[in-house]
């Protein structure tokens, strides 16, 4: 018989090698003896070098060490990573990040390399100040217009009925410019300023333009009917001629002794401008249900040449429930069309190419336009989608002319 005590030896024993048996082998090392990092990136430079706008332009990263494969490489603005359009070795492309800042970190970092490139700082100017106006609950703008020291005046009504024009200052401060026509008329579909600094407005739906005095004030009937039709908007040329436009399809030019002269066109018109001795209109073509834009050369200083279609609208977006609302031109020709659509404003080169104006940066629906001082531009954005605004854009370059603002 086996003692006792060699049995629980041998089960000791027994138990022992079931553990061994069932040990698992230890996990690989991580560690590569044969592992070597790949170079640091280095950044030497960014283009543009300054007045770059945030959301919306292309920057170019300049250095070494870079990957070919875009997707190799992260760059970050501060904590943000921006993905990489193009690479080389030496050369990123990035667009900019929304995010309008002094002293922006911006680092690069490449697959394969342990160490990210030193720092460097950058800058990003705001492409869109939606705050500049600040609107208050229930207030709503339409009509814009600015003068030669960059001051803004918005033409606003509120969901208990028309407040007037406010004028704006280039720092914001808004204070009372001329109040409220009537109840029949709450507010203005557009304002131009025009001879000796007085201010000419239209209204949706009558065949009126109206007048503010210089420097502000009551506003008063300045020419009503004498062939006009409904006007949505006006602009003047050099000569101090008034050329509207409204939704009975007629285009009027309106002299400075207030003689109406009109050219008659199949559509319901909404905006006009005065550009390079030619009046462009836009809105919707009755005859085939497009929306377009027309150019008509002017002859001598009061009559119109044969009109051609410049752009058409509805060609880019597929449906005419996206309208020409507003435009203005810059100086070198490009055609800001202010739309309804989400993008809120379709830019047109001289080549008739086109495209979304600072995409998703820009919001619709755009009700005005109009250039303040330098590379301002304002746009009036309506509640729908909301909220409605008075946006200054930085345009990065001038606007074309408004012969108003400088008739004596």
């Amino acid at each position: 018989m086996i003692p006792r005590a060699t049995l629980l030896l041998l089960a000791v024993v027994m138990l022992a090698g079931v553990w061994t048996g069932c040990k698992e082998d230890p996990p690989a090392s991580l560690y590569d003896p044969n592992y070597v990092s790949g170079p640091q990136p280095t950044v030497t430079s960014i283009e543009p070098a300054s007045g770059a706008l945030a959301g919306v332009t292309t920057l170019t990263i300049n250095g070494q060490n870079f990957s070919s494969v875009p997707g190799n490489n992260l760059v970050f603005f501060d904590k943000t990573a921006v993905p990489v359009l193009t690479s080389t070795a030496t050369q990123l492309t990035v667009t900019a990040p929304a995010l309008p800042k002094d002293s922006i970190v911006v680092k690069v970092a490449v697959n394969k390399a342990d160490l990210y490139s030193a720092s460097v700082l950058y800058k990003l100017e705001l492409a869109a100040n939606e705050k500049f106006v600040t609107y208050g609950s229930g207030e709503e703008g339409f009509g814009v217009e600015c003068d030669n020291d960059g001051n803004l005046y918005v033409s606003m009504t509120s969901i208990t009925g028309g407040i007037g024009v406010k004028k704006f200052t280039a720092a914001g401060v808004r204070s009372d410019y001329s109040p409220v026509f009537g109840a029949t008329v709450a507010s203005w579909r557009n304002m131009r300023f025009g001879p000796a600094g007085a201010m000419f407005c239209t209204a949706t739906g009558r065949n009126i333009i109206f007048r503010i005095p210089p420097a502000g004030g009551a506003s008063a009937i300045w020419l009503s009917g004498g062939g006009l039709g409904q006007l949505s908007d006006l602009d003047f040329d050099a000569n101090g001629n008034i050329w509207a436009a409204g939704t009975n399809g007629n285009i009027y030019r309106v002299s400075p002794a207030k003689v109406v002269k009109s050219f008659p066109l199949v559509a319901t018109l909404r905006a006009v401008r005065v550009y390079n001795n030619a009046v462009y209109v836009g809105g919707l073509d009755r005859l085939d249900s497009l929306e377009k834009v027309w150019k008509f050369p002017v002859i001598g200083t009061d009559s119109l040449d044969a009109g051609q279609e410049y752009f058409n609208l509805t060609s880019v977006y597929g449906t005419n429930s996206y309208g020409v609302y507003a435009m203005t031109f810059s100086a070198d020709g490009d055609l800001y069309i202010g739309t309804n659509a989400p993008e809120g404003i379709r830019l047109v080169h001289p080549g008739k190419t086109s495209e979304a104006y600072y995409f998703g940066v820009i919001k619709g629906a755009t009700v005005a336009l109009a250039w303040g001082k330098g590379v301002d531009l304002f746009q009036s954005r309506s509640s729908l989608p909301g909220p409605a605004s008075a946006v200054k854009l930085n345009a990065q370059k001038e606007g074309a002319p408004y012969y108003g603002r400088t008739l004596p």
